[in-house]
C-alpha cells in the first residue's frame, strides 16, 4: 500500500461493489525487453473471483520530490521514482527474454538461471506469467497486477473507504504479493549472496521447540551449525574488519529498508498465499527473512561459543512491530501446514483401508 496517491488524470469508471468489483493494471512487457523502458499500461475492471488471477504490489510511496511519468490508458501520469521503479522490476523479473529457455523461469537481466528454490515459488504464479514457448503471431499478453496507488480512485472517499476494507481479499486473492525494497546499491548484490548462504546453512527446522530438543548443538551455547558461516564475521584475506566487506554493508542495508520498518505494510503482505520481496531484480522469499531475522536475533541475545560478543552490537535489528507482524504470521501458517498434513494423511490412511 502506498502512503500517498499520486496526482491523478486517470478517468476511472464507476466501480460496483455489490459486485466486488476493482481494477488491475495490465502491465506492457518493454520495448526489446530493455529495462528501462517507461512503463505502459492499462487500468481494466475485474470482479473478484476465486479464479481471477494476477499479481499485487506492496510498496511505500517513495520521495515526492523524484518522479517519473508512466502511461496508463494511453495517458501520461506522474508518479514517484519509487513506484516507476517497482513496475519496472516487476516487469523484468516476470516477463520472458525474446529468446527461448525453460518455461516458467523468470526473466534474469543477467540471462543466468533461476536458482531452484525461486523455480519452486513461481510454480504457484505460473499460470499467470506469459509462455515464452507459446507459438503464433502477437504481442505478448499483459501480466495483471494490482497496486492501490494507481489501482483506486483517491478521489472518490466512498470507493477508497470500500477498497480499503477490502484490501485483506485482495492481497489474499492474489497468486503472489510482492513487497518491492527498492533498487540495489552497489553492495546488494553481495549481501544477498551471504544471506542466502546463511540460509542454506541453517538447519532446515531450526528454531522449532522439537528440533532444540533433538538438536541442542545446534543452540546457545555451542551453535554448532554456525561454524559454517564464520567467514561472514571474519577478518578479509587483506586484514580488513568485517564490516567493511561488501557481504557485509549488503546484508546490513537490506535489513534497514525502510519497507521493513513499517508494521503496517508487513501486515499487508503476510495476508498474501505467497509473500515474498522484490530487491532490484531479485526475489527474496518472505520464509527466508523470517529464518534469518530467527537466527540474528538468536546470536544477539544468547551467549555464543561460535558468534563472537564484539559483534552483537553490529548485528541489523528489524523493529519489534515487524517482528511480531512476521512472527505471528509464521505460526498461523505453520499450523495450516500441521492440519493440511493432518487431514491429507487421514484421507489417505481412509483410502487404503480395506473394505469391509
Amino acid at each position: 500500500m502506498a502512503t500517498k496517491a499520486p496526482r491523478q488524470l486517470i478517468r476511472y469508471s464507476r466501480l460496483n461493489p455489490s459486485k466486488q468489483e476493482f481494477r488491475l493494471l495490465e502491465l506492457q512487457p518493454a520495448h526489446n525487453g530493455n529495462p528501462d523502458d517507461q512503463v505502459v499500461c492499462r487500468l481494466v475492471t475485474v470482479r473478484l473471483t476465486e479464479d481471477l488471477e494476477y499479481l499485487a504490489l506492496s510498496s511505500l510511496y517513495g520521495d515526492q520530490s523524484e518522479t517519473e511519468r508512466i502511461l496508463v490508458n494511453g495517458v501520461p501520469i506522474t508518479i514517484t521514482s519509487h513506484l516507476a521503479q517497482a513496475l519496472k522490476h516487476v516487469r523484468t523479473v516476470f516477463f520472458p527474454t525474446l529468446t527461448k529457455r525453460p518455461a516458467r523461469e523468470p526473466r534474469r537481466p543477467d540471462n543466468k538461471r533461476a536458482p531452484r528454490w525461486l523455480t519452486h515459488l513461481l510454480r504457484h504464479v505460473s499460470s499467470i506469467l506469459p509462455d515464452p514457448d507459446a507459438d503464433g503471431a502477437g504481442e505478448t499478453p499483459p501480466l495483471r497486477l494490482w497496486i492501490d496507488a494507481l489501482c483506486i480512485n483517491h478521489q472518490d472517499d466512498s470507493e477508497q473507504s470500500n477498497q480499503f476494507l477490502g484490501m485483506a481479499q485482495i492481497y489474499g486473492s492474489a497468486k503472489m504479493v510482492i513487497g518491492w525494497l527498492g533498487l540495489k546499491t552497489e553492495y546488494s548484490d553481495a549481501g544477498l549472496a551471504c544471506l542466502k548462504d546463511i540460509d542454506e546453512k541453517m538447519p532446515v527446522n531450526w528454531g522449532e521447540p522439537a528440533d532444540r530438543e533433538a538438536h541442542p548443538e545446534d543452540y546457545a551455547p555451542r551453535h554448532e551449525w554456525a561454524k559454517q558461516i564464520a567467514w561472514t564475521w571474519q577478518e578479509s584475506a587483506d586484514g580488513s574488519d568485517f564490516h567493511q566487506a561488501r557481504h557485509w554493508i549488503g546484508a546490513n542495508d537490506f535489513w534497514n529498508r525502510p519497507y521493513f520498518q513499517r508494521r503496517w505494510i508487513l501486515e499487508e503482505i503476510a495476508l498474501a498465499r505467497f509473500p515474498t520481496f522484490l530487491l532490484g531484480d531479485s526475489i527474496v522469499s518472505w520464509k527466508q527473512v523470517l529464518r534469518l531475522n530467527q537466527a540474528l536475533e538468536e546470536f544477539r541475545e544468547t551467549e555464543s561459543d561460535v558468534f563472537p560478543r564484539h559483534v552483537k552490537h553490529q548485528l541489523a535489528e528489524l523493529p519489534l512491530g515487524t517482528v511480531h507482524a512476521l512472527l505471528d504470521e509464521f505460526l498461523r501458517r505453520k499450523k495450516m501446514e500441521v492440519e493440511s498434513d493432518n487431514t491429507r494423511s487421514s484421507k489417505d490412511t481412509r483410502s487404503s483401508a480395506p473394505s469391509g
